[in-house]
């Protein structure tokens, strides 16, 4: 084999996107309460999360895994769906931001800037949560996780609280007759060009498609 079709297919085979690996169910968490005079805490279990990614990697001449300019990376929990939610979807009010995922934030990592949507967005870390701008539309909100802090606001209230500035990546939405009975959350990376991916989520039988998201390295 030519080394040099030998090296691309090393590349093709570096250019992960990672989906969620199967987790076993477990929809009870265990956990202490634990109460004082001024607040309580929660002191969880051990809790189910996910994470799908794009890892790239650049070869060269001499080494073929010369470097990894770095990933993109999304890390959720993972609810189960249920059938009183597709009421709360319908009468979800407009201009509400609403938790996406279970128990700690779902995040975003990107190791590069990227634009989406005609929009800058520099590369780090990022707390994801859904927003209804009207009757017909979504938008998938990027947090500032410092603000968040400084607001001292926890996922299951942002809908709530009011979370402060965030980027908003427009959503495509219907609904499908397969139902996903658990949230997935995953990247889609176009074969023609593998720096720009789409975010696909599914959770029961509502499937949103981000527009598309193109990473700069």
């Amino acid at each position: 084999m030519p080394l040099i079709r030998y090296r691309n297919l090393i590349l093709a085979a570096s250019l992960l996107l990672c989906l969620a690996v199967a987790i076993p169910a477990q929809d009870s968490i265990e956990y202490r309460l634990l109460k004082t005079p001024d607040y309580q805490v929660f002191e969880d279990g051990v809790t189910p999360r996910a994470r799908v990614r794009a890892n790239y990697y650049k070869t060269s001449e001499k080494d073929q895994w010369a470097v990894s300019p770095g990933q993109v990376s999304i890390e959720y929990g993972i609810p189960v769906w249920k059938a009183e939610y597709d009421t709360l979807f319908q009468k979800m009010p407009s201009g509400k931001r609403w938790r996406l995922g279970s128990d700690y934030w779902t995040n975003l990592s990107s190791s590069f800037p990227f634009e989406t949507g005609g929009r800058q967005v520099k590369a780090g870390y990022y707390y994801l949560v859904l927003e209804r701008t009207d009757a017909t539309r979504w938008n998938l909100i990027l947090l500032e996780p410092a603000e968040v802090t400084r607001r001292q606001l926890d996922p299951y209230h942002v809908n709530l609280k009011d979370s402060g500035p965030g980027i908003a990546i427009a959503l495509e939405w219907e609904r499908v007759d397969q139902t996903a009975n658990r949230l997935q959350i995953t990247l889609k990376l176009k074969d023609e060009n593998p720096k720009q991916m789409e975010i696909h989520i599914r959770f029961g039988s509502y499937h949103f498609r981000s527009s598309p998201l193109a990473v700069t390295f």
